[in-house]
């Protein structure tokens, strides 16, 4: 900290700065001047933390100099110093913000007590500004952070509980605020998007949502408590139900627009800010039930509570053309496609009707593929199938996505299975690139998404020889040429071809051409 003296006398600016031990207090500087004019000069040179000044100074007084550092200085804290206890210099002192008043001569425990305390009140001071540039800072994080809390109920659902956070919090919440909470749903993103992508995205649409949301009323928060979610709380509505959907669907269409993505948005109704925790339950259930419309805005008050009138396909039909195999697969889409156009325009349309079509639908496929010998379990198993069967429920469009995909992957590969000839071959390749892989028919299988005992069957009709064999005949066939045509150690040729054990490795050989390894190699040469 520094500190400057301003008197007209040398001798009394001396007599202060030997009084005391500044560098004891933390003063670092004790700068003097002799003038306001001088004090100017040093205020614009140097950071000044705290000035002991003489009231009456000739040309421009201590009091005018005050009146200036007030202006421009209003960080530094002032102390008076002066040879009169004139009650009117005392008063006007402590109007214009003087810390202290202190009489000359001054004992030197009096003056220090005075700086200690200027000091205490600068540390109070700056402490005060940090915390509030910090306030200032973080406060969009407190805010979002409070309306976390309410949802998940980290703070309690009761009017004290949440008047009580919110003044901890400085969240200023009008008495009686009723809140209505806008839920809005990315269905799906037209590009493919980073987690950092997404997360500008994200940042982007809320910003659009707080601009579209400014004629609807005041908003008091946005959060996105999960990824593709924003939750925005809107407060003090001004404008009617036609005007919000016009804006909402404003902000959609827009959102298409610039932002490449499909959404919905669900509007709930007006509730206390403790009771928005039910409120946004009710929202979330709405959410998960509409299925059948994207790009529009959905208002929790105009839901019907009624049970979807569904006129389900005929399933076994449906089995047929699978079995038929590629030469229907054209037909069986297109079912497909008709039912599920019906089933968007189905009052009451929610969920749990695309999981028991989905069910349904991987029943038929499922057995069309146990006939074959393929087991579903291994080729669906890649990230694009599991993404698209989790999202399957999600909406119509969603279903349509998953069916074609389920469809076409089944009977391709079926038909891939028909050609029996072309897996056969595969198969051979396979195991003769892997042979040196601790291999056995179950894993070949498993490999071609196939049962290990149709594929067996499958591989002996068109060879003669099981799988098991014909890996037996593959790696002794390779054991027998590095014998004779390398000097490769025998070890090495064992791990080569898929043998660990050297000794089983010796025994297997013999048993195959009459002589161990060595003895081969000998009578090669």
């Amino acid at each position: 900290m520094n500190l400057i003296i301003v008197d007209d006398e040398p001798l009394a600016v001396r007599s202060v700065m030997n009084a005391i031990d500044w560098s004891k207090l933390g003063i670092e500087h004790v700068y003097d001047a002799n003038s306001a004019k001088q004090a100017k000069e040093l205020f614009a040179e140097q950071q000044i933390d705290m000035m002991l000044c003489d009231i009456e100074m000739p040309k421009e007084s201590g009091l005018e100099l005050l009146a200036w550092v007030r202006e421009q200085h209003p960080s530094t804290v002032s102390i008076f110093l002066t040879c009169h206890a004139d009650f009117h210099f005392a008063k006007e002192a402590i109007r214009l913000g003087s810390l202290d008043y202190l009489l000359k001569p001054i004992p030197p425990e009096e003056l220090e007590a005075a700086i200690s305390k200027a000091i205490e009140q600068l540390k109070a001071e700056h402490e005060l500004k940090r915390r509030s540039e910090s306030w200032v800072k973080h406060h969009p994080l407190f805010i979002e952070r409070f309306w976390t809390d309410i949802f998940s109920r980290t703070i309690p659902s009761s009017p004290e509980a949440v008047e009580s956070a919110a003044r901890e919090r400085n969240i200023h919440l009008p008495e009686g605020l009723a809140i209505t909470p806008v839920r809005v749903q990315v269905r799906r993103w037209h590009k493919e998007l980073t987690q950092r992508d997404e997360k500008i995205m994200e940042y982007a649409l809320a910003n659009a949502l707080q601009e579209s949301s400014g004629g609807i009323g005041e908003t008091y928060g946005i959060i996105a408590p999960e990824r593709n979610y924003l939750v925005a709380m809107l407060g003090r509505i001004t404008a009617d139900k036609g005007k919000i959907k016009k804006l909402l669907q404003e902000y959609i269409d827009n959102c298409r627009r610039f932002f490449y993505c499909d959404l919905s948005v669900y509007v709930g109704e007006p509730t206390a800010v403790h009771e928005l925790p039910i409120a946004h339950s009710r929202l979330e259930r709405l959410m998960r039930d509409n299925v059948a419309s994207e790009n529009q805005v959905l208002f929790l008050d105009e839901q019907r509570e009624e049970d979807a009138a569904v006129a389900w396909p005929d399933m076994k039909l449906w089995l047929h053309m699978l079995q038929e195999g590629s030469g229907s697969k054209g037909r069986l889409l297109e079912e497909v496609n008709k039912f599920l156009k019906r089933l968007q325009g189905v009052p009451g349309l929610k969920t749990l009707t695309l999981h028991q079509f989905h069910q349904d639908l991987l029943q038929i496929v499922y057995s069309v593929l146990g006939e074959k010998g393929i087991q579903a379990h291994h080729l669906f198993r890649d990230q694009v199938s599991v993404e698209l069967s989790d999202r399957s429920a999600d909406s119509v469009k969603h279903m349509a996505e998953w069916a074609h995909h389920l469809i076409e992957k089944a009977l391709g590969y079926a038909e891939e299975i028909e050609a029996s000839e072309s897996i056969v071959g595969k198969v051979k390749a396979y195991i003769t690139k892997n042979m040196h892989e601790d291999l056995n028919r179950e894993i070949i299988a498993s490999s071609f998404f196939l049962h290990p005992d149709y594929m067996n069957r499958l591989f002996k009709k068109q060879t003669g020889l099981s799988m098991t064999e014909f890996l037996l005949n593959e790696r002794m066939r390779v054991a027998e040429e590095l014998l004779a045509k390398t000097d490769m150690p025998v070890t090495r040729i064992a791990m080569n071809v898929g043998y660990s054990n050297t000794s089983h490795f010796a025994k297997t050989f013999k048993k195959q051409y009459g002589a161990n390894p060595n003895e081969y190699r000998q009578m090669k040469r």
